[in-house]
């Protein structure tokens, strides 16, 4: 994991986050976090960037310094009301970028106790979970909050999110770093010590996300959990893994569109003179399994008459390529559009 981290190059510095610094006594609120914008303030969390593009990230507090990993100090006080982005120099003539963290740099360097989901999986569990502002999402294994910071970002203060976990220390330490990062504790976030495997008490959900070692024994729950068109995402470390829930879920009825990624990220080095990969890359870090919950039964008729139309009665809906929704060909399954795909 610290190889991992290094490789990110982003870490938080242990002169923030001290223990005489309570960072969990702050106020619920709906809106956006203090600080976001504006000048920097006593009480932000910032990272300095070094000429090397080294991060570390602190909190500005009164009488602090930051100690730069080339040399030097820069004091607090010299960074509190400058633009975003500013310039600082150290004692010894470095010069620092100063800025406020993305949720990714946050994450690559939050506390953990647990593997976080990094953020190359994070981007795509929030787009296949098909979430949108206003949404009602539900995750299992919060473990150190990594998922739950991008979930609660995508779904919004309209939106709502139910996270179950097991172990008391790990939900603690899951608060402590949304909390540490929004500036508050966001009033649309419910955190339950309970165990998703012994079922889900929410209904109506649209996303269900499980970060868990055996998913494939909450398929029927969550079938019960979602709405129909709802998404189920699971993030798992192992190819057994994946098989067992692959093949749970294509066995019961009620989910469809089962498909299965791994993403591999590869930074690339480029200048002037040359334009080549990095000579490290953050390769598999796990495998998102999604599926749609669907509706069991019966298909509708092939000419369009669905179970509340009366008997011999034809869709009013014009066919695909007639005026209608255009038709995609899809020969192939996956999520990842070929040739085939496009739309005619």
């Amino acid at each position: 994991m610290k190889r991992d981290r290094k490789a990110w190059g982003v870490i938080m510095d242990r002169n923030g986050l001290q223990p005489d610094q309570p960072e969990t006594s702050v106020p619920p609120g709906p809106g956006p976090a203090p600080g976001r914008r504006g000048p920097l303030a006593m009480g932000d969390l910032v990272v300095f960037v070094d000429s090397k593009q080294r991060r570390r990230l602190q909190r500005l507090r009164q009488g602090r310094v930051f100690q730069a990993p080339a040399g030097g100090i820069v004091r607090h006080e010299a960074v509190a009301g400058l633009p975003e982005g500013s310039t600082v120099v150290t004692s010894t003539g470095g010069r620092l970028r100063v800025l406020r963290p993305t949720l990714e740099e946050y994450i690559l360097a939050m506390p953990r106790r647990t593997q976080v989901i990094y953020p190359k999986d994070l981007g795509q569990i929030i787009i296949r979970s098909n979430l949108r502002p206003g949404d009602r999402v539900l995750e299992a294994g919060v473990g150190s909050g990594a998922t739950t910071l991008a979930l609660l970002q995508a779904v919004g203060p309209g939106g709502q999110v139910i996270s179950y976990e097991r172990r008391a220390e790990f939900a603690r330490l899951a608060r402590e770093n949304v909390e540490r990062f929004l500036g508050y504790a966001p009033s649309w976030w419910r955190v339950e010590l309970r165990d998703v495997y012994q079922g889900i008490a929410e209904r109506d959900l649209d996303a269900i996300v499980l970060d868990v070692p055996e998913p494939f024994h909450c398929v029927g729950a969550a079938a019960e959990a979602l709405r129909p068109g709802g998404v189920l995402l699971c993030w798992l470390p192992t190819t057994n893994q994946v098989q067992q829930l692959v093949t749970a879920l294509q066995a019961h009825p009620a989910w469809d569109l089962v498909e299965t990624t791994e993403l591999l990220l590869r930074p690339w080095h480029v200048t002037a003179s040359s334009v080549r990969p990095e000579h490290r890359m953050v390769a598999h870090t796990g495998f998102l399994i999604s599926a749609r919950r669907v509706v069991p039964g019966a298909a509708a008729g092939a000419t369009g008459v669905g179970p509340g139309a009366p008997a011999g009665e034809a869709s009013d809906a014009p066919p695909a390529g007639d005026g209608g929704e255009p038709e995609v060909a899809r020969e192939h399954p996956g999520p990842h559009p070929g040739p085939a795909d496009r739309l005619n």
